[in-house]
């Protein structure tokens, strides 16, 4: 059987804080609920950000090292959903979801419903690249999320900046480790503070 023997070898992902206190798992539906952390849903399907790869890793590592509670959340280039459902489960409300694939909205719908999620005003997923972003207000989010490569970040980098509040964080993932000099002056000359960064197998 085919598709037993895939389930069997398809992985969770598990997601710790520094200290190696487990955060969250990122599971199909077909494993076994997580009783430790915060426990997260993906139908593995053709959009990016199953949680397998280093970056979708590292930006869940850093989104849960922040308090979301409240937090008004953009995903750009949300993929399957996955950090717009955990930035929700964590407490962020509103949070948008923004991919350039009509594909990757439909699969962010369903996997939000498969963790109990409505999507609705407070929690939505919108097809469109970065002129999407143009429509929206100066300051509207506390939180910007980007898991794209390193061209389109620097190329939205002023848009991003743009849509943050006030004192508000800025995550970057989805480039090698040799690219974040480059992003950090594009950061800069957009007057944002590196804050810092992590690595995970060169990403």
């Amino acid at each position: 059987n085919w598709n037993e023997t895939w389930e069997k070898e398809y992985p969770k992902v598990e997601v710790p804080d520094a200290n190696g206190q487990l955060m969250c798992t990122i599971r199909a539906p077909f494993h076994n609920a997580s009783t430790e952390g915060m426990d997260v849903i993906v139908a593995p399907q053709m959009s990016f950000g199953t949680g397998h790869h280093s970056t979708t890793f590292l930006m869940i590592q850093a989104m849960l090292s922040l308090d979301l509670k409240g937090k008004r959340v953009l995903d750009m280039g949300c993929g399957t959903g996955v950090l717009a459902v955990v930035a929700k489960l964590a407490g962020a409300h509103p949070v948008l979801g923004i991919d350039i694939e009509e594909g990757a909205v439909v699969n962010s719908i369903d996997n939000a419903n498969l963790n109990g999620l409505d999507v609705d005003d407070d929690f939505r997923f919108q097809q469109g690249d970065g002129t999407a972003l143009k429509g929206l207000t100066d300051g509207e989010f506390d939180v910007v999320l980007a898991n794209i490569h390193r061209n389109v970040l620097l190329e939205d980098m002023p848009q991003y900046a743009r849509l943050l509040a006030e004192g508000g964080t800025l995550l970057l993932s989805g480039f090698f480790e040799g690219d974040v000099g480059e992003l950090v002056e594009g950061a800069r000359l957009c007057a944002l503070n590196h804050l810092g960064q992590t690595v995970h197998e060169g990403w």
